[in-house]
């Protein structure tokens, strides 16, 4: 019984990762789309690469904290392998 749960449970996780996986690449693919019509146009960019860099790399992690929270709501018995003290 305990690992048809689990089961169901890595089978939905699998789903949500395929999923999230399409989105990523959708937005990423818009992304390319809109620097190259930035590249085209005369506009100027005052805003360094290292900025950019860590703008983007703060909103990931919200994002990835935000998935966080709603893998725990989803899976509320879930634990990592490091939290049980297991070699992962």
């Amino acid at each position: 019984m305990e690992g048809d749960s689990l089961k169901l449970n890595f089978e939905i996780a699998l789903e949500k990762i395929n999923t999230l996986t399409k989105h990523n690449q959708a937005l990423m693919d818009k992304i390319q789309t809109l620097e190259y019509k930035l590249s085209q146009s005369n506009v100027v960019i005052e805003d360094t690469p290292q900025r950019r860099f860590d703008n983007v790399s703060k909103e990931a992690d919200d994002a990835m904290n935000r998935y966080k929270q709603f893998l725990r709501k989803e899976f509320k018995n879930a634990k990592s392998k490091q939290s049980e003290g297991q070699p992962v």
